[in-house]
């Protein structure tokens, strides 16, 4: 059946662009007689549905949309249930470069030629509101999947999202405070209104008809308006691949590639054609998809405006550290001052009203910023290269920038439950703990209780009445929650080494979706903190900035074996020293907290530790903040499973992190070699599931046998460390068929010390045989 008008303006409206070039060469290549050509088809199948044409071109086959007809295919595929010559046509599209016509007309062909081959009763991964949803061990190694991605963000926003916030209006879309300029403006628009309806608002709510409406709003009467709609309706795509807006404003900017880039949008916008009440959650996981672009782009941006206009119902949000929150849905023909404030004001806001970091100086060639150095006085700090930023939005938004003087300024967003890193490194410093960053200056910006001032929140949004998210995905992702979450105590020092079956409590978790797999290091592509609902509505935070000294590269960085050796070991000591020493423990071992240092300006540690935002004085008692502490593909099996941290398990979680460096990092032109990293990673099961998957996997990892097939992930050149890695399975684990995941009893300087001297051993070997 031929490609009626309409769907051939949907495929204009949404080009492939490069979507399908990756896997033209690798098509020429394939053996149809081995199942490579399952993998790559499957893969095809899966970025087809993912592009804005499948998921806005309708379906033929009953569903709602062609991404409907097109995912369930997908096992199918994998499974062998169908044959290469069903998928031959397509392929040859790819390799010819046809047209976006040809190939949709293509896949059409494809879905109605197999739909009645697809096997009954197939393992296939249930829809989300009509939008398709690929299990997580389906996602590309070199790309975010929206399932995946936007199942993260309900883990965040769930507990902490709040709707009909009054005074929301009133605090940022007040007439009384603005310029008469801007008076002006919302009088004009007012006269559009003729007391019953916006007079020119289109007959019918097609997203483009409402789309030229808006334009031509905004070209009577905001002309004068320093920020600009925009959409990526048109040929204008995103520069990243994170998701394509429907509607945002930003500050006009020249682009000779005419695209456009996360770091300039100011306003996130999502448009509908009808006013679904049952599609609430998938609009607001898509504005909060987007606003998660944002705040990766502009990581020091202290909050984010976005709304949605389904047909003509319109809610206005902010997302900031803690959630978000919202006017709540409103008619804009019933509402028309409301409607008009909103436009008016996000067109002519200024930087503090749109929430950017004014604290931030900006000049032509650099960015500074003034905090106070240990003696109270004034200090301006030059900030260089990004080195670390978070792609969460509820999280301590963690932003890391190298400065003049070999010094690191870390701007976060840490809970006003727990003691200021600031104050815990001056504590380890004045307890002569060695291999600790040291403060320089520091500066309070703002908390969130001040950004909410003047609001007052309702309870927080139930979204039961909805599909519940963590039931529409497949059991690898699903998720558990129980409001009373109770933690297993344990004494640091004290043996906890009962069976593995009592230590289980079923059902009594929060667990997480899956995390960003790849890129987790030096761009901390790491889990939001573990949130657990308290009694407060929602979590104050405190925005500060602090300026330590040494600066490193991140683990991730080492640039040969014996230096990532020598920082691990070095880092070891400085945690001892940290918890024997300053009676402080960290808990929050990952690759993103341990740098490769100087000896000579660090106190002769090749590595530190950094980042002590979750860290914890011995025997303090509880902190009373909202969130459990780790990064979780480093966190250890007890942690997991719900025991209080001890030393032993950040010892763990460096054993996680050596074997993530070798397995995931080392593949690298540095090291010479002309070998490819493993398609499908084991480690990936370290960011995947509930905890109590996640548990299960490091489980079976540690076992020597587990541990021989995640060390078939090193490259050749790193077999000289796998000696290493299984001595240290050993002094963690024991010699025994039952793990021993429990912390011993005793002096804990064994255990620090049989590690440490496990690593020399290894240094001085790879010392001797070179």
């Amino acid at each position: 059946m031929p490609l009626t008008e309409q769907q051939i303006n949907v495929i204009s409206e949404h080009p492939l662009n490069d979507t399908l070039d990756r896997f033209r060469d690798k098509l020429r290549d394939l053996d149809e007689a081995d199942r490579s050509w399952r993998d790559a088809t499957a893969s095809i199948i899966l970025a087809l549905v993912d592009t804005g044409a499948a998921l806005n071109l309708g379906s033929r086959g009953g569903k709602e949309t062609l991404a409907d007809d097109l995912f369930p295919l997908y096992p199918g595929v994998r499974k062998g249930s169908f044959k290469s010559e069903h998928f031959r046509r397509l392929a040859r599209c790819i390799i010819d470069k046809a047209s976006d016509i040809d190939i949709w007309e293509t896949v059409f062909s494809v879905v109605e030629s197999l739909s009645a081959l697809t096997p009954p009763g197939s393992s296939i991964a249930p829809t989300f509101k009509g939008t398709p949803v690929k299990t997580s061990s389906s996602r590309l190694a070199d790309s975010e999947t929206r399932d995946v991605v936007e199942g993260e963000l309900f883990e965040e926003i769930k507990n902490c999202t709040f709707r009909n916030v009054k005074g929301f209006c009133d605090k940022f879309f007040d007439p009384k405070s603005w310029r008469q300029e801007q008076k002006a403006m919302l009088r004009a628009m007012m006269t559009a209104h003729d007391g019953k309806k916006w007079t020119e608002f289109p007959s019918t709510t097609d997203e483009r008809p409402v789309w030229d409406w808006l334009c031509l709003l905004e070209e009577r009467f905001l002309a004068d308006a320093p920020h600009r709609l925009h959409t990526t309706r048109t040929a204008n795509q995103f520069k990243e691949r994170k998701g394509q807006m429907d509607v945002f404003l930003q500050t006009p900017v020249t682009n000779a590639n005419d695209t456009f880039e996360y770091k300039h949008v100011l306003v996130v916008g999502e448009q509908k054609k009808s006013n679904d009440t049952g599609r609430f959650k998938a609009t607001l996981l898509q504005l909060a998809r987007y606003v998660r672009g944002v705040f990766a782009d502009q990581p020091t941006r202290r909050f984010v405006h976005a709304f949605s206009l389904c047909a003509s119902t319109m809610e206005l949000w902010v997302f900031d550290r803690s959630g978000a929150y919202s006017s709540g849905p409103f008619d804009i023909h019933d509402e028309p001052d409301k409607f008009a404030r909103a436009l008016v004001g996000y067109a002519t806001m200024d930087d503090d009203a749109m929430g950017l970091d004014t604290f931030i100086e900006r000049g032509d060639a650099c960015r500074h910023v003034t905090l106070d150095d240990a003696s109270g006085n004034e200090m301006r700090v030059r900030l260089d290269k990004a080195m670390v930023r978070q792609w969460a939005i509820v999280c301590r938004g963690t932003t890391c920038y190298e400065t003049q003087n070999s010094q690191v300024a870390k701007f976060s967003w840490a809970s006003d439950k727990r003691k200021l890193e600031s104050e815990q490194l001056k504590l380890a410093e004045q307890r002569g703990v060695k291999g600790v960053a040291r403060v320089v200056a520091y500066r309070q910006i703002t908390t969130i209780a001040e950004l909410r001032d003047g609001l007052e929140f309702p309870k927080h949004h139930k979204f039961r009445n909805e599909a519940n998210f963590s039931e529409d995905l497949p059991s690898a992702t699903a998720s558990t929650h129980t409001s009373d979450h109770k933690r297993k105590s344990s004494d640091d020092d004290a043996s906890d080494n009962t069976s593995e079956s009592k230590k289980r409590r079923p059902n009594s978790q929060k667990s997480k979706l899956c995390t960003e797999f790849n890129d987790q290091l030096s761009i901390g592509k790491a889990k939001p903190s573990l949130y657990m609902p308290g009694e407060d509505p929602w979590e104050n935070r405190i925005y500060s900035c602090l300026v330590v000294s040494p600066a490193g590269r991140v683990i991730s960085d080492f640039r040969t074996i014996k230096e990532l050796l020598e920082s691990m070991r070095d880092a070891i000591r400085a945690h001892q020293s940290l918890y024997t020493v300053g009676n402080i423990l960290h808990r929050d071992i990952s690759s993103n907290n341990i740098i490769i240092t100087n000896p000579e300006t660090a106190d002769g540690f090749r590595g530190m530790l950094i980042d002590l935002d979750l860290a914890k004085v011995r025997d303090s008692g509880p902190s009373g903040a909202r969130h459990q502490t780790g990064t979780m593909q480093f966190m250890a099996i007890q942690v997991l499973r719900g025991v209080d941290h001890t030393y032993r398990h950040d010892l763990e979680s460096f054993f996680y992190v050596l074997l993530w460096m070798c397995a995931r990092c080392s593949w690298s032109n540095r090291f010479g070699g002309e070998e490819k990293p493993p398609r499908e990673s084991l480690l990936r099961k370290w960011g995947i599931g509930s905890f109590k998957d996640i548990a299960n996997a490091k489980g079976w990892h540690m076992t020597v046998n587990g541990l021989e097939e995640v060390m078939d992930e090193f490259p050749d050149i790193f077999n000289v460390v796998k000696p290493l890695c299984l001595k240290i399975r050993s002094i963690m684990f024991g010699e025994t068929a039952r793990l021993n995941v429990g912390t011993p009893a005793g002096n804990p300087d064994q255990l620090y010390n049989d590690t440490i001297v496990a690593y020399d051993e290894a240094i001085d070997e790879l010392l001797e045989g070179q």
